[in-house]
C-alpha cells in the first residue's frame, strides 16, 4: 500500500506542475519557472475533495466546484466537473468551451491539445478543432511547433497547420527528445545520442552528446563520456565536462554536482558560489531554488541563504511568484502556496 500510495503522490505533484520539462532520465528535475504562461493570476486550491481558485494574496476568486483543475494559461483554464468531461473556463469561472473532452492540455500560441474519442487533435479559443483527433500522444505547440506521436507511433515535430516538420537532414526523434522549442532550439535524441534542432528542424548541433539538456539562459548542460559541461548558442564548450551531474541555468546560476554525493551552485564563470550540501537541487526562477535536505524541500535565494524552512515533503518550483508546497500525513496529503518571501499565501489544505 505504501509503494502505491507513493506512486499516486508523483503522479498528483506531476500534474499540479503544470508540465515539467521532459528530461533523460537523472536525479535533476527542472521545471518551467518563470516562462510558464498563467498571466490571469489565479492559481488552483483543493478544498474538501474539490478545486477552486484563489489569487496571489490567497483570497478565494473562483469557488471550489471542479474535480480537476489546471493552471490559467492564456486566459483559460482546462477543468472538469462531475463527469469525466473536461472543458475550459475563464476568470470568472463560466465555461467558455463546454465540457467534451476526456483530457484537455493548457492553451500555448492560440491552440490547446485535447483528447477526443481516443486521439489528440488541437483546439482553438471557440473549441473549434483547427487539427482533428489523430495523433497518439500531443504536447503544447512552442515556437509554432507541436511535439505529437503519429498514428504509426513515429515522433514528430508539426506546424500549425498540421505539417511535419522534416528535412533531409532531420535526425530521428525518440521519446527523449524535448517536446518544447527553449531559446529557439529544441534537445533531441537519436539512437541514445543527443544533440539539437532549430525550428525548421535543420540540425543545430548534430546528435552526439551522451546526455543533454534544453537550452536556459543561452546555455545548455551537455554530458561528454561521464562527466556534464555547458555550451552555448554559438556552439562553444563554455564550461568543460567535469561536473558528474548539470542542471539548467537560471538567474545566472545552475545546480552541480563537482565532487561528490551533494548538490551546489555555480555562476557563469563556473565558480562554486553555493557550496555543495543539498541532496537535490533545482534551477533558480524568481530568484529561488527549490533544494532537497534531510529528506524535506526547502528554497533558497541566490546567496544561498534560506527564503523558507526546509520542511516540506514536495514542492513545485516558482511560478508568477508562487510555489506550491506539499505536506503530507499519515493518511493525508495537504498542498498550499508560499510566496518568494516564504510567507504562506494559501495554508497547505487538502
Amino acid at each position: 500500500m505504501k509503494s502505491t500510495t507513493q506512486a499516486y503522490r508523483l503522479m498528483r505533484l506531476a500534474a499540479f506542475g503544470a508540465l515539467l520539462t521532459m528530461t533523460s532520465a537523472c536525479d535533476f528535475i527542472q521545471d518551467g519557472g518563470q516562462n510558464a504562461t498563467s498571466e490571469i493570476g489565479l492559481y488552483p486550491v483543493e478544498l474538501e475533495g474539490r478545486w477552486g481558485y484563489i489569487n496571489a494574496q490567497g483570497r478565494m476568486i473562483i469557488e471550489p466546484q471542479f474535480s480537476f483543475t489546471t493552471e490559467f494559461s492564456e486566459g483559460v483554464a482546462a477543468v472538469r466537473t462531475g463527469n469525466w468531461s473536461r472543458g475550459y473556463i475563464d476568470a470568472t469561472g463560466e465555461y467558455v468551451i463546454e465540457p467534451q473532452f476526456q483530457d484537455a492540455q493548457r492553451f500555448s500560441e492560440g491552440l490547446a491539445a485535447v483528447r477526443f474519442d481516443g486521439r489528440w487533435g488541437y483546439i482553438d479559443k471557440s473549441g473549434s478543432f483547427v487539427l482533428n483527433p489523430q495523433y497518439t500522444s500531443a504536447s503544447p505547440f512552442s515556437n509554432g511547433r507541436a511535439w505529437i506521436r503519429t498514428s504509426d507511433f513515429n515522433w514528430e515535430y508539426i506546424d500549425k497547420s498540421g505539417n511535419l516538420v522534416r528535412t533531409d537532414d532531420t535526425p530521428r526523434f525518440d521519446e527523449n527528445s524535448e517536446p518544447m522549442f527553449s531559446d529557439g532550439l529544441a534537445l533531441v535524441q537519436d539512437d541514445g545520442v543527443f544533440g539539437y534542432i532549430d525550428s525548421d528542424a535543420h540540425p543545430f548541433i548534430p546528435p552526439q552528446y551522451a546526455d543533454a539538456r534544453a537550452f536556459s539562459d543561452g546555455r545548455a548542460a551537455i554530458k561528454i563520456s561521464d562527466r556534464w559541461g555547458y555550451i552555448d548558442k554559438k556552439k562553444n564548450t563554455v564550461l568543460s565536462p567535469q561536473y558528474i551531474s548539470a542542471g539548467s541555468f537560471g538567474d545566472g546560476l545552475a545546480p552541480v554536482r563537482q565532487s561528490g554525493n551533494t548538490w551546489g551552485y555555480i555562476n557563469e564563470s563556473g565558480s562554486l558560489v553555493i557550496q555543495e550540501q543539498y541532496e537535490e537541487a533545482r534551477s533558480f526562477s524568481y530568484g529561488r531554488a527549490a533544494v532537497r535536505m534531510n529528506d524535506k524541500w526547502g528554497f533558497i535565494d541566490t546567496r544561498g541563504n534560506l527564503s523558507t524552512a526546509i520542511e516540506f515533503d514536495a514542492v513545485g518550483d516558482f511560478r508568477n511568484g508562487l510555489a506550491r508546497v506539499y505536506i503530507y500525513g499519515e493518511n493525508s496529503e495537504k498542498m498550499g502556496y508560499v510566496d518568494t518571501s516564504g510567507r504562506y499565501v494559501w495554508y497547505p489544505t487538502e
